[in-house]
C-alpha cells in the first residue's frame, strides 16, 4: 500500500505523469534497415513472387524473340514471286531420290540421275575435269559454284546436256 500512496503522491505533484520508462530514440538508419527488413521479410511477398516470376519470364522471351526494327522494315518489303520450277528439274529429282540411295548410299545428296548412266558419266566427268582446269584450283569459297557453272556450259554447248547442279538438286542445301 506504500507504493499505491506514494503513486497518488507524485501525480498529485505532477512529477510523475505516467509515462513510464521510455528507451532513448534510435538513429535513423536503425529505423530505415528495421523497416526494410520487416518489408522483405513480410510473407505478402511470397504470393506476389511466384505470380510475378513467371510473368516476367515470358515478356522477357517475347521481347527476345520480337524481330527488331530493321527487321521488320525488311519483311514489309514485298518479295519476288517464285520461279517456276523447271518439271524436268522435278522429275530427276523424284528420280533421284529413288535411285541415288542404291547407287550411292554414302552420298547424302540428291545429284543429277545422268551421272549413274554408263553413256553420259563419262561425259560428265570430262566436263568437270575440264571445267577445273578452267576454273584452277582456288582455295576461296563458292569457287564449287563457278565449276559447276562452266561444267553446266560444257555439257550444254558441246554436248547438247541438260546437267543440274547439285545446287539445284538439293535447293535447302548450302554449298561453300
Amino acid at each position: 500500500m506504500d507504493l499505491q500512496a506514494e503513486l497518488e503522491k507524485r501525480r498529485a505533484e505532477g512529477s510523475f505523469k505516467g509515462e513510464g520508462y521510455k528507451p532513448p530514440e534510435d538513429p535513423l538508419y536503425i529505423k530505415i534497415g528495421l523497416t526494410f527488413f520487416i518489408i522483405i521479410a513480410s510473407p505478402i511477398w511470397i504470393p506476389l513472387f511466384i505470380v510475378w516470376r513467371p510473368i516476367l519470364a515470358i515478356r522477357r522471351r517475347l521481347k527476345k524473340h520480337s524481330p527488331a526494327p530493321l527487321k521488320q522494315a525488311t519483311l514489309d518489303i514485298p518479295k519476288e514471286p517464285p520461279r517456276p520450277l523447271d518439271p524436268e528439274l522435278l522429275r530427276r529429282r523424284e528420280l533421284a531420290k529413288q535411285t541415288n540411295k542404291f547407287n550411292h548410299p554414302k552420298i547424302r545428296h540428291l545429284y543429277d540421275p545422268l551421272r549413274d548412266d554408263p553413256a553420259y558419266s563419262a561425259i560428265i566427268e570430262a566436263a568437270a575435269q575440264r571445267a577445273q582446269d578452267e576454273v584452277g584450283h582456288p582455295h576461296v569459297l563458292g569457287t564449287c559454284h563457278l565449276i559447276w557453272r562452266r561444267q553446266k556450259q560444257i555439257l550444254k554447248e558441246e554436248f547438247g546436256m541438260v546437267w543440274y547442279t547439285p545446287s539445284e538438286m538439293n535447293p535447302r542445301v548450302i554449298y561453300d
